[in-house]
């Protein structure tokens, strides 16, 4: 089903729907200084008890697995309490699952525990991302959701920010952004009232993303395989080259730092030139970065962090551009189904990448985590190419 125009409901007043995003940007920031945070942290505390690497990648991936079994039913919580009630009992789950992890010290507990802090991000991510939608007019939709996705972004930042800050040791850090995160559900309780009919009936598909778009599919799967490798692999990556793990957690600042500043510059950019074409050189650039990090950190020059800013930026731009490209293909129910496949395939690939990376690491010591991220950004570079071949012959649409 194709739509034009606007697609905003027309019951809010300007105001209103100014209050409803910015409760969404908040609370979708503290999602993601909770990832930012947790990922890292719990990844080097396991570190630090000798946990296997591939164990830690498998906690990890089970954040991803709340995600993946709760979001496709996130129509069940809305129906039975609503749009407002269903994102703030999300938020508190993420946040009481966050605290238990502070007092419970147990490897299997912290695999159920990662599993229900995925379940409550899941269910905010899908009521979030479709409230959001239905309230804006398609001629705004790329600037607000380049906010929202700074909006994640910095929060991503200022997770390994507050670790640096307050330590990795003891239940400080858990605390800490398990608070911040709860009190980031208040703003949505208050637009409780403001809530738009949603259309959470439309289910999306990843082999139909996969089929219909493959190169907006083969974007977000690449980003989401390199943010999991980000996540959980490169404080440990900075730790085995003898870095401190604070030090090495600063690794992470800068990468998270590339995505708060240049979303909204890609995004832009992302308007005016070819989106295909850009996600080719966003690509390339992301083959080229992990060998620079590798040798500027084996040389211990702090010209390693540029490069991870930009990395950092380029990386996740993947997905911003991924979703401009969404928009611009799909319209209506059907731009709620891909961006619902798109979300389950960035999560499917989180959930793989931890032991992928984790693996690579282990079997190249310490160089295997950048051979792992440069390779699959080859990958998505080299699919990029054939596709854009394949439509010069006039053999794809």
């Amino acid at each position: 089903m194709k739509q034009t125009g606007d697609d905003r409901d027309g019951t809010l007043s300007p105001a209103q729907v100014m209050r409803s995003l910015l409760a969404h940007y908040a609370s979708s920031m503290a999602i993601g200084l909770a990832v930012g945070g947790f990922v890292p942290l719990i990844a080097v505390t396991l570190e630090a008890r000798q946990v296997d690497p591939v164990m830690i990648g498998i906690n990890s991936a089970m954040t991803s697995l709340g995600v993946l079994v709760v979001a496709p039913n996130a129509t069940v919580f809305v129906r039975r309490f609503g749009a407002s009630p269903a994102m703030v009992g999300g938020l508190l789950l993420t946040a009481l699952s966050a605290l238990a992890m502070a007092f419970i010290d147990n490897l299997w507990a912290w695999m159920v525990l990662r599993f229900l802090m995925g379940a409550g991000v899941s269910i905010h991510w899908v009521v979030s991302e479709t409230w959001m939608n239905a309230i804006v007019s398609e001629r705004r939709r790329g600037l607000v959701m380049s906010i929202y996705i700074t909006s994640i972004a910095s929060g991503f930042a200022l997770g390994p920010l507050i670790l640096t800050l307050i330590g990795t040791q003891g239940p400080a850090p858990f605390v800490t952004i398990a608070a911040v995160t709860a009190l980031t559900a208040l703003p949505l309780a208050l637009i409780r009232k403001l809530a738009p009919p949603l259309a959470l009936e439309t289910k999306g598909s990843v082999i139909r993303l996969a089929r219909e778009a493959p190169t907006i599919f083969a974007a977000v799967l690449t980003v989401g395989l390199i943010d999991a490798a980000f996540f959980t692999f490169l404080p440990i990556y900075g730790i085995r080259l003898g870095m401190p793990s604070e030090t090495a957690i600063t690794l992470l600042t800068a990468v998270f730092a590339g995505n708060v500043a240049l979303q909204i510059p890609l995004g832009w950019i992302a308007d005016r030139v070819n989106r295909r074409g850009m996600l080719l050189v966003l690509g390339t650039i992301c083959i080229a970065c992990p060998g620079l990090v590798a040798w500027l950190l084996w040389a211990d020059s702090l010209a390693a962090y540029p490069i991870l800013f930009i990395w950092g930026g380029c990386s996740f731009g993947l997905y911003t551009v991924g979703v401009t490209m969404l928009g611009e293909r799909y319209r209506g129910g059907e731009l709620v189904a891909a961006n619902a496949a798109f979300v389950m395939t960035f999560e499917l690939a989180n959930l793989f990448g931890p032991p992928l990376s984790g693996w690579a690491i282990e079997a190249w010591v310490p160089t295997g985590l950048m051979l792992y991220m440069a390779s699959i950004c080859a990958g998505f570079v080299l699919l990029s190419l054939i596709r854009g071949w394949m439509r010069a012959r006039g053999a794809v649409g």
